[in-house]
């Protein structure tokens, strides 16, 4: 059977794009293995314009992370192994993705990609907050109560953080129709909306059950437990529920929460 063109072409254009990522320092070796896998299973179900979307997602992530990276170093809240992202990172942010993509491959209802296209949005939204927040002027504030908390600590927001998200969010959405996913314009401002309340649900799973440890060492808040090659205590949450899974849970909710507006409302 021959292979179709259009496919051995977006073959060759992956793995290009691979290692330029390992060049980069986007993914490590088994990340960016995971993101080929991904990335093929993406263009299956969805085509060029799914697989596009993802790319912006890359794209503004790493923009974002890179971004002042030495300025966030030195506060010591810069994503860790110098923004190099891992397999786990791949998974959590993309399962969304190819669930929702798969599932409209299979029964081709457009709710489920809705659901695709507000996963990548809610992912790259998260990124943008976290990313850009980091920059901001103003302690962030927990988002269950409004408290001021230390910069990285899960669970706070910040203004400018907020700001970035929302528009990294409109990108990823609007975008969707340039890459040949027609939606009318009350549809689009739905999946806005469910993409906006998966990152604030991202944030309140981060407040209350996302594991957070304290460093002796640096004295410090983190995400990690383990840090300066040393084991933390757990302060609060649950130890199974790391910033993978948190973003696991709030690229699915939040792109339910599109879905179920769609249904109910439209």
């Amino acid at each position: 059977m021959l292979i179709d063109s259009q496919y051995l072409i977006f073959t060759v254009i992956i793995l290009i794009a691979s290692i330029i990522v390992l060049k980069l320092k986007i993914l490590d070796f088994i990340g960016t293995i995971s993101s080929i896998f991904m990335g093929n299973l993406i263009y299956l179900v969805t085509g060029i314009g799914g697989f596009i979307l993802v790319i912006e997602f890359f794209i503004i992530g790493f923009i974002c992370t890179r971004f002042r990276f030495k300025q966030k170093r030195r506060k010591g809240i810069a994503q860790e192994k110098g923004g190099i992202r891992s397999w786990e990172n791949v998974v959590a942010n993309g399962f969304a993705f190819s669930l929702f993509g798969t599932l409209y491959y299979l029964t081709n209802n457009e709710l489920f990609l809705i659901g695709f296209i507000t996963s990548i949005a809610i992912a790259t939204g998260d990124t943008l907050a976290t990313e850009i927040g980091l920059l901001s002027s103003k302690k962030p504030r927990l988002i269950t109560n409004f408290k001021e908390v230390e910069t990285g600590k899960s669970g706070g927001i910040t203004v400018l953080g907020t700001i970035a998200s929302i528009l990294g969010i409109m990108i990823i959405i609007l975008s969707s129709s340039v890459n040949g996913f027609s939606f009318n314009t009350n549809i689009l401002m739905i999946s806005i909306i469910g993409a906006i309340f998966g990152t604030f649900i991202d944030s309140i799973i981060g407040a209350t059950i996302q594991a957070q440890y304290f460093c002796n060492k640096c004295n410090k808040f983190t995400e990690l437990s383990i840090h300066h090659e040393q084991q933390n205590k757990l302060i609060k949450g649950f130890s199974f529920i790391d910033n993978n899974i948190v973003n696991l849970l709030s690229t699915l909710s939040g792109s339910m929460i599109s879905i179920l507006f769609i249904i109910v409302f439209y």
